[in-house]
């Protein structure tokens, strides 16, 4: 089996390359991916796939039954792109204005469908079901409870989701039981003054200036109130508001996140954003309105599955694994874990030299697609093993 399944992803990575390629050149925001969804149901229903599509909108679901009856596994792939202009280089660079798979999703789809396509031609090796969910609006923080609302994880008794990671190199995947992502509340602050006639400022009240104090005010909660070593980070990302240098606008929007790992650290967080916004605000003749956007909790993965991709990871022969410790980015995929064991695990696609997730020049070593196809396949192989 090992020999097989490396032969044939072998044969399938150029075109999983080119149809990343593809993906990457039609970008496609959150429960916006209808090119994507189109492109991927196709490719199922070419492999005699029981497909099911518009889950959440524009999630899709396929699944793959086995000659013998058995347990469910899930394997997940997140679809959405994000809004950021690329700069990147490439020859093949996004064809949608100010959208870029920038967060390497585009790689995630088509190796989802590369493991979609070796698990079809190995349906006699399967006892029970593989099911295959393609998923919107991770980048949103509200994709996975919606396609779960919608009846993704019904009868699924384990889940399993992938992720690329540029800092680390092509070969290493990186995974660990317990605690691995960080939970996530995104926050807006809208910041309330008085507009007015920037030559006249005491005769307004200027909402940029109270922002610009609130921003630096947020600093304090990680490095005065909270005990040092824990977890947390507290990050403002988005600042909007005017739009001429001679005018005192009336509001001002900040956008973030809070990334933590234990319930007491969030509740305490975002107590005291709302806390000190307030206070700021009020000190500075403004008010402020402050609301939780969505939330994620953290993504802990169970014993057995972390083990199952272990073992699968090892038997590619193309990679070691390690445990990087609990990292502070998020994923929505915590959703799962969250209802059924799972395991999520990263496969290195770049290297310390490598631009970041998110960044207008992203990009990754592709590599990874068939990597991550190779370990989904056996993984799942291994967990619907017949007796």
């Amino acid at each position: 089996m090992a020999d097989d399944l490396s032969r044939d992803v072998k044969l399938l990575d150029r075109d999983l390359v080119a149809l990343r390629r593809d993906l990457h050149r039609h970008p496609e925001l959150g429960y916006a991916e209808v090119r994507t969804s189109q492109v991927v149901a196709e490719r199922l229903r070419k492999l005699g796939l029981s497909v099911r599509t518009g889950v959440a909108g524009t999630g899709v679901i396929a699944d793959l039954e086995g000659e013998r009856p058995g347990r469910t596994v899930l394997l997940r792939a997140d679809m959405d792109a994000l809004p950021v202009v690329e700069r990147s280089g490439h020859d093949f660079p996004s064809e949608a204005s100010g959208v870029m798979h920038a967060c390497g999703h585009d790689a995630h789809v088509s190796a989802l469908l590369g493991a979609a396509e070796l698990l079809a031609a190995r349906r006699d090796r399967v006892a029970g079901r593989v099911r295959f969910l393609f998923q919107p609006a991770e980048e949103l923080g509200g994709g996975a409870l919606q396609v779960i609302q919608a009846g993704a994880l019904d009868g699924v008794d384990q889940a399993l989701g992938a992720h690329v990671m540029s800092p680390l190199p092509f070969g290493v995947v990186a995974t660990r039981t317990g605690p691995f992502f960080a939970g996530i509340d995104v926050f807006e602050i809208v910041v309330v003054g008085n507009a007015g006639h920037g030559g006249l400022p005491h005769m307004s009240v200027d909402p940029i200036y109270a922002a610009a104090q609130v921003v630096t005010a947020l600093q304090s909660i990680v490095s005065r109130e909270t005990k040092p070593g824990e977890p947390v980070v507290v990050s403002v990302s988005a600042i909007s508001g005017g739009n001429a240098a001679n005018v005192v606008v009336e509001r001002v929007t900040l956008q973030g996140t809070v990334r933590w790992f234990s319930q007491a650290t969030r509740e305490h967080a975002l107590e005291r954003i709302q806390g000190i916004a307030s206070g700021v605000c009020s000190a500075l003749r403004a008010a402020c309105e402050f609301r939780v956007l969505s939330s994620s909790p953290v993504t802990t993965n169970a014993a057995a599955p972390v083990d199952l991709v272990t073992a699968a990871a090892r038997a590619t022969e193309r990679a070691e694994v390690l445990d990087p410790g609990p990292m502070t980015v998020s994923e929505d995929f915590s959703e799962f874990t969250d209802r059924v064991p799972g395991c999520l695990f990263t496969v290195g696609a770049g290297g310390p030299a490598a631009a970041p997730h998110h960044h207008h020049a992203f990009d990754l070593d592709e590599r990874a697609i068939g990597l991550i196809a190779e370990i989904f396949a056996r993984a799942a192989l291994a967990a619907l093993r017949p007796e």
